[in-house]
């Protein structure tokens, strides 16, 4: 199966604490890994960016999600590429704040 990389960055609508992130997280981790999706996640100053990378179909289903989160706006993809490689491929979600 071809691997895919979908990159975004979007805006929090409120800030998030260490609790809703840590939330937010464990949700991550347990969808990406039944569904095969690796990535990191950015947050900073109510800022998010992710890579996602997986299978195209795969991420697509989950950025479709994404898009209808009422927990953060103004959503940009910044790339939609094939990827030779994961680079996070021990991690179905890492983290950075």
């Amino acid at each position: 199966m071809p691997l895919h990389c979908l990159r975004y960055q979007s805006t929090a609508l409120q800030s998030f604490s260490t609790q809703a992130l840590e939330a937010l997280l464990s949700q991550a981790r347990v969808y990406n890994a039944a569904h095969h999706i690796s990535g990191m996640l950015l947050y900073r100053d109510g800022k998010f960016m992710q890579v996602l990378e997986g299978e195209e179909t795969a991420l697509w289903l989950l950025y479709s999600k994404i898009l209808h989160d009422p927990r953060h706006t103004d959503i940009v993809m910044l790339a939609d590429e094939p990827l030779p490689q994961r680079g996070f491929a021990a991690w179905s979600m890492a983290y950075r704040h």
